[in-house]
């Protein structure tokens, strides 16, 4: 039986592998037929920036990682709104679409979830 899994990505996509660590493990609970969500918060958001280039820090570029989600199946991508603005980003400064949401609704959808990793 499918497992609800909410990945929650609130780190920046360089400095550390947890970012790529955790795209990975969504790409591979998305093979094996899990409902694979993920929310990025915070500094996560800079996961989503278009213009990245992992390169120039010695590292793969997190974005074209991002890419690949919905070819295994992780088509359910969150972001939260309140993050978004006091980051100054909108959606035309992303590289993959989102669905905004707010506290109350990042509540809801954390509580429908059977596991939630970050």
């Amino acid at each position: 039986m499918a497992k609800r899994i909410l990945f929650l990505l609130n780190r920046a996509p360089y400095g550390s592998t947890y970012a790529l660590e955790a795209i990975e493990a969504a790409l591979v609970a998305g093979v094996f037929d899990q409902e694979v969500s993920v929310l990025f918060s915070g500094a996560g958001l800079y996961q989503l920036l278009s213009e990245q280039d992992g390169g120039a820090v010695g590292g793969r570029t997190v974005g074209k990682m991002l890419g690949a989600l919905p070819e295994y199946g992780v088509t359910d991508l969150f972001a939260c709104g309140p993050s978004a603005q006091r980051l100054g980003l909108t959606g035309n400064d992303l590289c993959l679409p989102v669905t905004w949401l707010d506290y109350t609704e990042q509540k809801s959808l954390i509580n429908r979830q059977d596991i939630i990793t970050g």
